[in-house]
Parts: C-alpha cells; structure tokens; sequence
C-alpha cells in the first residue's frame, strides 16, 4: 500500500480532505475517544478537523528569513573511532560525543542491504519531509550512496539509516540538546551580567487542555527552549516554550527523487499529527505565554529541522464553540481565519558543517523573532 502524505494547502484542498473522511469539518464531529486521546495519537482525521494548512518546506523558514551567517568547523577524526574520553578533550568535546553516540554503527553486521526492493522516482516532488513510521505501507527507498535532503555535505541512506534503528530515542534527545547547548552557551554571546538567559530546557513538560465537555487532553514534548530569570536565590523559569523539542530514533521511510538527486524522508500522518498535536495543547494551555505562534525543532537521529505553527486569529474561537452547528458556522465564515498555518525548514543534517551552520541560523534568527516580538516581559541581550 503507497502512503500519500498530508498536502493539503489551501483551504479548498482542506475541503476537499474532508469529503474523502466522511465529510469531516470540524472538532465536534470527532468521535469520544478521538476527542480526549493525547497528542502522541492524533491521525490524520484530527489534521483535519483541527485545520491544518501544511505548506510547503522551505530552505529557511519565512519568518525566521533574516537568520544569522556563522560557519562550524570540519568533524574531528575521532569522531566515529576515538574514545569518548579522547572527544570529550576536544572544544565542545560534550556536541562530538552525542553526535558519536548517534551515527556510531554497535552492529555494523546487523546493517541489511535490501537488492530486492524497487526504486521509483517520487511521486510528489512537493511533499514535506518527515521521520514518522508508517505502519503496514511500504514505498520506495533511497540507495546507500544517496545524498540526503539538502545538506550536501555527509551522504546519507538506507543503510545507514537502517543501522541507527536499534538506537533508543533518547539518543537523539541528547544529541539535539548538546546542540542546542552548543549554540546557546559557547556560540551565542549573551548579557553574562544580564537578568535573562536562554537555555536549553532538558526536562520534558506536560500541558494539560480542556476540551468543550470539560475533559483535558494531555500533550508532552521532548524538552526545548527557554527564557530563564535570575532571582535572589538561583534561577526561574520565566518562559519555557521559546521552542518545543520533538525527537524520534530514525527514519521509517525514505523516497529517491531522481529529479533532485536527494533523499526524502515522508512525514506519516501520526507523526505530523503529534506535531500539531503539541503545539495546539501547549497553545491552547498556555496562553497566557504565547499569542497566536507556537515554534517545534523536530529531530531524527542526527537530522533536525525547524517547524512554525500559526493560529488564525478565530482559531480559540473555533475550538471554543459549543456545538457543531456553532462550529461548523465559525468555520465557514469567509471574514475569519479559523486554521492552523503549518512552514517547515528542510532537513539539516548535524553531522556536517553545513547542516550545523543552517540549524543554527535558525536557532539564533529564532532567538530575533521573540526578542522583536517581545513575547516576554523582558529582552535577551545579545552582543
């Protein structure tokens, strides 16, 4: 069975999703059990009824475009034979040996070629890049020697991929935390003297959200970034969702554009889902911290890319009506904007200096969004 990934741009092509799911339009028409599952099992029919217009990925994300243009260094040698102790010696020793842990092969016997598999040029060239599994489909895959996504620097493929599958999800986490701590702590200047600090956030959170009958729906994230405040005694937490972090191991699927000469990487319903899932609960339950944008930096093995969500200004409108009659009509007016607007960056691949380049341009331009849009009380000082 071929998998067809969520492309639904416009809000005619919303509509024209929801005639092939039954006629599908809104939130209340979600059964009991869809309504109040966590966001770590939304599918496709909550894409939908929660109105998600999935644009298309792009290079840089729009309205991080101004970025930040700081070149990173070659991999040290010892990066896939030395020690850990030899890399950790080095500068920024922490980022190499999470990066190690993550494209280190345990088992290089256990890697499988698979000779029988057919390729095919891909079908949608449009489609958005992801690292959700899809149960029981199976699709064209990427040879070995493959280039992968954008970053040109480290060939990437199936093999490889196949051999950081056994690798648990936490080391992903580590490796996007170590990097984010790179950029954050070593790379990005701030106010040593200052009252403010960005920070990785390493703890996990849980939002909680209600819904019309009073249920709440639960969605927890990975870690991410953070705004913190100096007081008397220590530190405090001011703002922990400058970013939400979500990891997964490995790729399930990956398609050969002939075209492009690239490999990518579907998105499966569920994943994008979660996605959207997470930052519409963490939304929803903190508004008094965030006004109508959530930001996600996605990460798979070594890869990460950065996702923007922004909520039409009847978004809260929509979600709050009581009915479906109600809902259905909030949906329909022409004068509000009642969906969820989804932009992507490309895949950027840690373990080259391209990828880590890219990524952090985004981390930093992402640190310029909030400080011009002042979504906290107070502004990082960066010099």
């Amino acid at each position: 069975m071929n998998f067809e990934p969520y492309l639904v741009r416009t809000p005619q092509e919303l509509k024209e999703a929801s005639l092939r799911h039954g006629g599908l339009e809104v939130t209340h028409q979600l059964n009991s059990k869809e309504a109040h599952i966590s966001a770590s099992r939304w599918t496709r029919r909550h894409l939908i009824a929660y109105r998600l217009l999935n644009r298309r990925e792009q290079a840089f994300l729009p309205v991080l475009r101004p970025g930040h243009d700081t070149v990173l260094g070659n991999n040290p040698r010892a990066l896939y034979s030395g020690s850990e102790g030899e890399l950790m010696r080095l500068p920024d020793g922490f980022f190499w040996v999470a990066l190690s842990r993550a494209v280190r092969s345990e088992a290089p016997e256990a890697i499988r070629s698979h000779p029988q598999r057919h390729r095919s040029q891909v079908e949608h060239p449009g489609f958005m890049n992801s690292s959700l599994e899809i149960m029981g489909s199976s699709s064209p895959t990427i040879p070995s020697a493959s280039e992968f996504g954008s970053d040109h620097s480290e060939p990437f493929g199936e093999d490889e991929n196949d051999a950081r599958r056994s690798k648990p999800e936490e080391v992903t986490v580590h490796l996007a935390i170590s990097f984010l701590q790179l950029a954050l702590h070593l790379i990005l200047v701030q106010d040593e003297n200052g009252q403010m600090e960005v920070r990785p956030r390493v703890e996990r959170k849980m939002t909680l959200a209600s819904t019309m009958d009073g249920a709440l729906i639960a969605a927890e994230d990975d870690g991410g970034i953070c705004l913190m405040r100096r007081v008397p005694n220590g530190w405090k937490e001011e703002h922990p969702f400058l970013a939400l972090l979500e990891a997964k191991r490995s790729f399930r699927d990956i398609r050969f554009d002939d075209e492009t000469n690239k490999g990518n990487p579907m998105i499966s319903d569920e994943t994008l889902a979660q996605y959207l899932g997470e930052a519409v609960i963490t939304w929803r339950g903190r508004q008094d911290l965030l006004a109508h944008e959530v930001f996600l930096v996605a990460a798979t093995s070594t890869f990460v890319r950065f996702i923007h969500f922004r909520f039409g200004t009847s978004y809260l409108e929509y979600l709050d009506a009581e009915d479906v009659a109600t809902q259905q009509a909030i949906a329909e007016d022409p004068e509000k904007d009642t969906y969820v607007h989804m932009d992507s960056s490309e895949w950027f691949n840690l373990q080259s200096p391209e990828g880590r380049r890219n990524a952090l341009c985004h981390i930093l331009a992402l640190l310029n969004w909030h400080e011009a849009h002042r979504s906290t009380s107070s502004q990082v000082v960066l010099e």
